[in-house]
């Protein structure tokens, strides 16, 4: 990360215990640069939510709007989404992109609210419990997004992901299968990760220059 992307990234760090006192115990804040997407978060606040801490990398479900914003270059923030992390917790979560001078994005603060406390009561908070649906990035009820504490969890799973679409064996993956996988791997961020296409290429069993090939024809 260079200076003025740190610098940038900086102004946010007060933030994440403002808005953790702030909204309490059941509200993580998460500040992340995304210059280093292998150990993005900088900064938590009640990283028990998830299972977190500094270090950790971009979960799959940021990787993927990330790509998103990076292609728009429009929004500013994904506001009200709704997500499930593996232990079943329903969390109500938004995400503001951090841009440098140049507009490029090189950061995000994540709020996770864990509704589950509230959801028993749901009739006399459900003004709190509404939340936006961004079916295109969580599904309608909110699938389980990948809190995971090292990055190499985060490639496998996502090339798990795309092997489960094509519907076959990894050895009896055609040429078209493997662009189609690399298709799918690029809409969820897999290439933002570093030593992504070297990982692929130990997975699909060829040569990294050949994936590199793959990748120019998608």
């Amino acid at each position: 990360m260079n200076d003025m992307n740190d610098k940038e990234i900086k102004k946010f760090i007060p933030w994440v215990d403002a808005l953790a006192e702030t909204f309490g115990k059941n509200c993580e804040v998460v500040l992340h640069d995304l210059c280093n997407l292998d150990r993005s978060i900088v900064k938590i606040a009640n990283g028990h939510i998830t299972g977190r801490d500094v270090g950790a990398p971009i979960t799959d479900m940021g990787l993927r709007l990330f790509e998103e914003n990076k292609q728009s270059r429009k929004d500013t923030a994904v506001i009200g989404y709704r997500t499930r992390t593996k232990e079943g917790r329903e969390l109500k979560s938004t995400t503001l992109f951090i841009r440098n001078d140049k507009g490029d994005t090189v950061g995000c603060l994540c709020i996770n609210i864990d509704l589950t406390p509230y959801l028993s009561t749901k009739n006399l908070i459900d003004q709190l419990c509404q939340t936006a649906s961004r079916q295109d990035a969580a599904g309608e009820n909110g699938s389980p997004e990948k809190f995971l504490s090292d990055v190499d969890s985060l490639m496998e799973q996502l090339i798990e992901k795309a092997v489960k679409k094509v519907n076959k064996p990894i050895v009896s993956l055609s040429k078209a299968d493997k662009l189609q996988m690399m298709r799918d791997l690029k809409k969820e961020g897999f290439f933002l990760i570093k030593g992504s296409v070297k990982k692929l290429s130990g997975e699909l069993g060829i040569s990294v220059p050949t994936t590199y090939k793959y990748l120019e024809e998608i």
